[in-house]
């Protein structure tokens, strides 16, 4: 599950580089985003030999846990075998940060796939998009769009992060951990 907000004015913020990295897994995939419901929109493909299913939330950040509850119920699905693609304030421009679990952090997105599931303990791919300047313009941040220089380290972290979601998907959670984790990264909360 990739997160974002839906709606053309929101496709270059900050908040929506889950949805950059899904974009790039349908591109490798060949997906089509055929299934649509009102919460989401997703599509069921075949990654490196596993079957997967690529989610967008057409809901917005702060609902994300009940497009992730219309999925979890669909395919019967545990809460470990659920990967959340996301942003991350707390992490420098171009950081890939991949963990087993852990909590919100601040993002609503998280808070809100953390009360549907009942549980912190789900996977999850961060994305580093820059720590704001205060906490007053946290918002303001995750809904700006980058410098170009920062979009760059982004947009390669994007394609990071999908890779790191192959080798998730194919077993190897640790080795994605060990290979992608750190990238240039510096955090506030380390």
């Amino acid at each position: 599950l990739g997160l974002g907000n839906p709606g053309a004015e929101y496709r270059n913020p900050r908040h929506n580089v889950g949805w950059w990295c899904m974009d790039e897994l349908v591109r490798r995939t060949g997906a089509e985003l055929s299934r649509k419901r009102k919460e989401l929109r997703f599509a069921e493909v075949d990654l490196r030999g596993n079957q997967v299913v690529l989610a967008y939330p057409r809901t917005f950040m702060n609902r994300s846990g009940l497009a992730l509850s219309y999925l979890t119920n669909r395919f019967n699905t545990g809460p470990e075998k659920i990967l959340v693609v996301t942003d991350d304030i707390n992490l420098a421009p171009g950081s890939v940060r991949i963990r087993s679990k852990g909590g919100p952090g601040g993002h609503n997105g998280l808070k809100s796939i953390i009360t549907a599931l009942g549980t912190n303990e789900f996977p999850r791919v961060r994305i580093g998009v820059g720590i704001p300047d205060s906490a007053a313009e946290q918002v303001d941040h995750v809904l700006g769009t980058f410098d170009p220089a920062s979009r760059e380290l982004v947009s390669a972290a994007t394609l990071r992060a999908a890779d790191a979601i192959e080798m998730i998907v194919n077993g190897e959670f640790e080795n994605a951990m060990n290979k992608f984790n750190g990238n240039g990264e510096t955090s506030k909360t380390q």
